[in-house]
């Protein structure tokens, strides 16, 4: 499954990156590659854990 990404920087501030289709999976990096790497691993964590507690996981382009 593909979800969109919103990647945020201020300028006294690490890039962050948010996932409007699935509410709560955020993270950080100090560079563009490093938040996006972290960003794919947060957003499989989360999707692992919710399928763990049988929670439903929300499809793609669901915020849309």
């Amino acid at each position: 499954m593909r979800y969109v990404a919103f990647i945020h920087k201020d300028s006294d501030s690490s890039y962050g990156i948010s996932f409007p289709d699935v509410p709560g999976c955020i993270s950080v990096g100090d560079t563009m590659d490093a938040v996006i790497a972290n960003g794919a691993e947060a957003l499989a964590f989360h999707i692992s854990s919710m399928e763990a507690d049988g929670e439903p996981v929300p499809a793609p382009g669901r915020s849309r």
